[in-house]
C-alpha cells in the first residue's frame, strides 16, 4: 500500500512537471491502482467464500430453532449465544492467524453478523424480552458496525444497508400474520446508523487516485440504492428538487474520485445520478406532465392555501402537513448551496463535468416559480425542451472536443429521445409533423457524415494508447 501511494505521488509529481502527457499519467495511475485490485479469482473465492457464509447460518439456524420450545429454558439460553460463539472463533481465526486473506476476512465477517443477528432473535424468544422488530433491528445494525472497521470487510455492506433501510418504514403484524407496512416514527435512526458505515466507504476509498477498485464499486451502488430509497421514504414534499439535488451530489463525488475508471459500470454514481436527471427532465417535458407534477410537487404551493375541494386538481394535501414541507424545502436549498458552493470553489479539481447538467435542480427551481408567477404554461414547456435539447447537443460538442466517444453518443441518445417523444405528444397538423420530422431526420444524417470522421480518429488514437 505505500509503495503503490508513492509511485501514485511520484506520477502525479511528473503530470505537474508536464514530463508526460495528462493522459499517460492517467494510464500510469490506473495501472498502478490495478495492481492492488482484486484478481477474478481472488474475487471468485470472496463471493464462493460468502455464500458458503450464508448458507452455513441458514444450516446452523436450522439446526438450534428444531424442536426448539421442547427444550427447558435453562438449554435454550445457553444454545442462544452458541451461534455467536462459534461465529467469534471463526472470526478471531480470519483476523489474527489470515489477515492478508481477503476470502476469510470477508466470510468470517459475513457470517458473525448473521450469527449476531440469530443469537439475539433466540435470548429474545427465549426470554420473552420486551421490544419489537425496529428495536431488534437497532440492536444488530450497532453490532455489526465495528465489523467495518476491526478489518475493513466491505462484504457485509449490502446486508448492513438493507438491514436499516427496514427502519424507514413501521412494520407491524396485521390479520393472519401478514407484514402491514406504515410511516416509521423514528426516521433518523436510519441516517445515524448510514453515518457509521460512511468512514468506511471513506476509508477504502483511493484517494491518490481517480481509478478505483470492484470494493469501492460495490460500495457505492449498494450506498446509492440505499441511500435514494430512504430519502423518498423520508421526505415530504418537493421530491423533484430532492432526487435532482441529491443526484448532482453524488454525480460530483462520483467525477472527483471515480473519474478514470475505466468502464461506465465502474462510475455507478456517474451513470446513476446522470440517468435520472435527464429521465426526470424528459418526464416533465410533455405539457401535460409537467402541469401535474409541478402542480403537486412544487414549493410555490408552501405560500398559498390549499382548497379544501375534492376537485383541488393543482394543490392536494397528500404529502403531508405544510410545515414538514416547509422544513424539507428549506433543507434542500441549504444542500443545494452546499453543493454549488463546493463545486464552484473547487471548480479546477472536477474534470469534465457539464455545468449544464450540473445547473439542473437549479432549473427546476426557476421553471416552478416561473410556471406559477411569470411566464405561461406553454412557454415554461418550450424552455424546459430547450434546455433538454441544448444539454444533449452540449454533451456531443464536448464528447467530440474531449475525443470521448461515449460522451458524445449520449448526448445524441438524449437529443433523440426527446425529439421522438415530442413526435407523439405534438399536435401539430400531420402534414407538418411529418415534413418536420423528416427534416430532423437529415439533420440527423448530416451529423452522421460530419462525426464519422471524428470517430475513427478518436478510435485508431485510442488504440494506439492502448498498444503503447
Amino acid at each position: 500500500m505505500g509503495a503503490t501511494r508513492e509511485l501514485i505521488d511520484f506520477t502525479n509529481k511528473i503530470e505537474q512537471k508536464e514530463l508526460v502527457s495528462q493522459e499517460t499519467a492517467i494510464r500510469i495511475r490506473r495501472f498502478i491502482s490495478s495492481i492492488e485490485d482484486s484478481t477474478p479469482v481472488e474475487l471468485f473465492m470472496i463471493i464462493s467464500g460468502i455464500m458458503g457464509a450464508l448458507f452455513c447460518s441458514a444450516g446452523i439456524f436450522s439446526i438450534i430453532s428444531h424442536n426448539w420450545d421442547e427444550f427447558p429454558q435453562y438449554v435454550r439460553g445457553s444454545l442462544s449465544v452458541v451461534p455467536a460463539l462459534v461465529a467469534l472463533y471463526f472470526y478471531y481465526r480470519a483476523l489474527f492467524h489470515h489477515p492478508n486473506s481477503r476470502t476469510w476476512i470477508e466470510a468470517s465477517s459475513v457470517f458473525l453478523m448473521l450469527m449476531i443477528g440469530a443469537s439475539i432473535a433466540l435470548v429474545s424468544q427465549t426470554y420473552q424480552l420486551d421490544g419489537d422488530f425496529n428495536k431488534f433491528i437497532k440492536v444488530w445494525a450497532l453490532l455489526t458496525i465495528p465489523l467495518f472497521y476491526f478489518a475493513r470487510a466491505s462484504g457485509i455492506a449490502l446486508l448492513y444497508l438493507g438491514l436499516i433501510l427496514v427502519l424507514t418504514v413501521n412494520i407491524t403484524q396485521g390479520v393472519f400474520g401478514i407484514p402491514q407496512f406504515g410511516e416509521a416514527e423514528n426516521l433518523y435512526w436510519y441516517w445515524l446508523l448510514l453515518l457509521a458505515f460512511l468512514p468506511h466507504f471513506y476509508l477504502a476509498l483511493n484517494k491518490e487516485s481517480r481509478s478505483q477498485s470492484i470494493r469501492i464499486v460495490y460500495l457505492s451502488y449498494s450506498l446509492y440504492f440505499s441511500f435514494m430509497i430512504a430519502l423518498l421514504l423520508t421526505i415530504d414534499g418537493n421530491y423533484l428538487l430532492w432526487i435532482t439535488t441529491t443526484n448532482i451530489g453524488f454525480y460530483l463525488f462520483g467525477k472527483y474520485f471515480m473519474g478514470e475508471n475505466k468502464f461506465l459500470l465502474g462510475r455507478p454514481f456517474q451513470w446513476l445520478s446522470q440517468f435520472w436527471v435527464v429521465f426526470l427532465l424528459l418526464a416533465v417535458s410533455n405539457k401535460d406532465s409537467l402541469r401535474w407534477i409541478f402542480g403537486q410537487d412544487s414549493f410555490v404551493n408552501l405560500f398559498k392555501p390549499v382548497e379544501s375541494t375534492p376537485f383541488n386538481y393543482y394543490y392536494p394535501t397528500v404529502f403531508g402537513e405544510a410545515d414538514d414541507k416547509m422544513f424539507y424545502f428549506i433543507f434542500v436549498m441549504i444542500v443545494l448551496a452546499a453543493i454549488y458552493f463546493v463545486f464552484f470553489y473547487f471548480k479546477k479539481h472536477f474534470k469534465d463535468v457539464s455545468v449544464l447538467f450540473v445547473l439542473a435542480p437549479a432549473f427546476f427551481f426557476l421553471m416552478m416559480f416561473f410556471h406559477e408567477y411569470v411566464l405561461p404554461h406553454w412557454m415554461v414547456v418550450m424552455l424546459v425542451n430547450a434546455y433538454i435539447l441544448f444539454l444533449g447537443f452540449s454533451a456531443m460538442m464536448v464528447g467530440s472536443e474531449n475525443e470521448n466517444v461515449g460522451q458524445l453518443v449520449a448526448g445524441f441518445l438524449v437529443v433523440a429521445l426527446l425529439l421522438w417523444i415530442r413526435y407523439f405528444d405534438t399536435d401539430w397538423n400531420f402534414v407538418l409533423k411529418g415534413l418536420v420530422f423528416i427534416g430532423i431526420g437529415g439533420l440527423f444524417f448530416l451529423i452522421n457524415v460530419m462525426v464519422k470522421g471524428k470517430v475513427e480518429r478518436i478510435e485508431r488514437n485510442k488504440n494506439r494508447k492502448d498498444a503503447y
